[in-house]
């Protein structure tokens, strides 16, 4: 049976949205092992690794929504803020709900670095080479 174009365009976004979520996972996790790893072998102090998993979260919204905007290939600008704004409150649920309380002195560098990571990826992502696929 063939699929209409509105179930093509559906089944098109949810592939979209996966990817970005597994690329975001993928960079985040990545990176937070290789920090521990480093982290084990060397003593650090809390600035140190609250540094290290700033850097994880911001290459984490990187991956994402240079992922979700060159699949796209359109408006990265806007691909970027949407996927920030998406990690920003996923990172905010979890804050409330592990930490037990908002802390409101990070929130500002914390949404900053987001929202810049994740448009800079968005509007890389979508000037960037096209992948030759066979099909």
């Amino acid at each position: 049976m063939r699929r209409t174009a509105v179930e093509k365009a559906k089944r098109k976004m949810i592939i979209t949205v996966v990817n970005g979520v597994l690329s975001c996972l993928g960079a985040v996790f990545l990176l937070l092992l290789l920090f521990a790893l480093i982290a084990t072998k060397i003593d650090m102090s809390d600035r140190v690794l609250s540094a290290m998993s700033g850097i994880a979260l911001g290459a984490g919204c990187f991956a994402a929504s240079y992922t979700t905007a060159k699949r796209q290939r359109k408006k990265g600008l806007l691909t970027g803020f949407f996927c920030g704004g998406i990690v920003f409150m996923v990172v905010l649920l979890c804050a409330l709900f592990f930490g037990g309380s908002f802390s409101a002195g990070g929130f500002f560098a914390k949404i900053m670095l987001i929202l810049s990571c994740s448009c800079i990826g968005g509007i890389i992502g979508v000037n960037s080479k096209r992948n030759i696929s066979l099909k």
